[in-house]
């Protein structure tokens, strides 16, 4: 696993407080950015939200519902509009930083409650001793 992702995966699973992944976030380069954003876009893909988790990570995200990201996410299917959210620039981008980190959050739990309650071998899992 990638520096990248390790840290979003930690984010995710609370292991690092949240306040400092978004400065990690927002203290990065304009490229830097775009290499979280696609990794985020790898981890969320891997984690296939439901309806339910999208609406749980719009929750948890605590932003106004009328930021362009949030709007996006609500009007059409996720499938749809993911790729556009995740090439927003400026403040918007950092919006949807912290709003497609909630929902990977949301939907990574779930999965790790029920599809591997038991134990697994997903390395993404294993990390609260890294």
């Amino acid at each position: 696993m990638r520096e990248i992702e390790l840290t979003i995966n930690k984010l995710a699973q609370e292991l690092i407080p949240l306040k400092d992944g978004f400065e990690w976030f927002s203290n990065s380069s304009d490229a830097k950015k775009n290499e979280i954003m696609k990794s985020l876009d790898y981890c969320i893909y891997q984690s296939h939200p439901t309806v339910k988790d999208i609406e749980e990570g719009l929750i948890k995200s605590n932003l106004k519902e009328t930021y362009s990201p949030c709007v996006l996410i609500r009007k059409k299917p996720f499938s749809e509009v993911r790729q556009k959210v995740l090439r927003m620039n400026g403040l918007d981008q950092e919006r949807s930083f912290k709003l497609l980190l909630s929902v990977f959050s949301v939907a990574d739990e779930r999965r790790r409650k029920t599809q591997c309650i038991d134990g697994c071998d997903h390395e993404w899992h294993q990390i609260s001793g890294l």
